[in-house]
């Protein structure tokens, strides 16, 4: 099984037409800095796929696979570190495109244009774990409401009530 990097890209010429091929990506140290600091996370403390890309019709490809990692991202209401383990699964598809490749749209839940013949499985991958993650992390600690300052009255004129209630000088 080929190992793959961030930066691979696959030349769907050269996927078996009959039953795949399988990759294997392990991130490196440099590779989980790259993503930490792209996606503002803490840190990545590992991150890892097994892929299968497979010709699925005439210019479609299907990419499947499991993502699996660690990572360490702030809490979104107090910024302490919270952990969160990975296990995503990946279904991807690529179609080659027809015309004008910068005309192309692509909606979600809808195949990806190939660019250059080429899946960018890296990107791919980078993409993906922006995708499993929690969006808004939040520590077991972390209390439900926040105040700042004052307390506010009830509703959003009090401040101007208080004022008509102050007797003339």
């Amino acid at each position: 099984m080929p190992l793959i990097n961030l930066d691979s890209e696959i030349n769907v010429e050269r996927v078996r037409p009959d039953t795949g091929s399988f990759y294997k990506f392990v991130a490196t140290d440099a590779e989980c800095q790259l993503l930490a600091a792209r996606f503002d996370f803490i840190e990545v403390k590992s991150l890892s796929a097994e892929l299968r890309v497979r010709k699925a019709a005439r210019g479609c490809w299907d990419v499947s696979g499991q993502l699996q990692g660690e990572i360490v991202q702030a809490c979104g209401a107090t910024g302490v570190p919270v952990s969160e383990t990975i296990d995503f699964l990946l279904e991807e598809r690529y179609v080659r495109t027809a015309g004008d490749p910068d005309e192309v749209e692509v909606h979600l839940d809808e195949a990806e244009p190939l660019e250059n013949g080429a899946i960018k499985i890296g990107e791919m991958l980078a993409q993906s774990l922006a995708v499993a993650v929690t969006p808004w992390p939040r520590a077991p600690e972390a209390p439900e409401t926040f105040t700042i300052g004052e307390e506010s009255s009830d509703y959003p004129f009090a401040g101007l009530a208080a004022l008509k209630r102050q007797p003339p000088k």
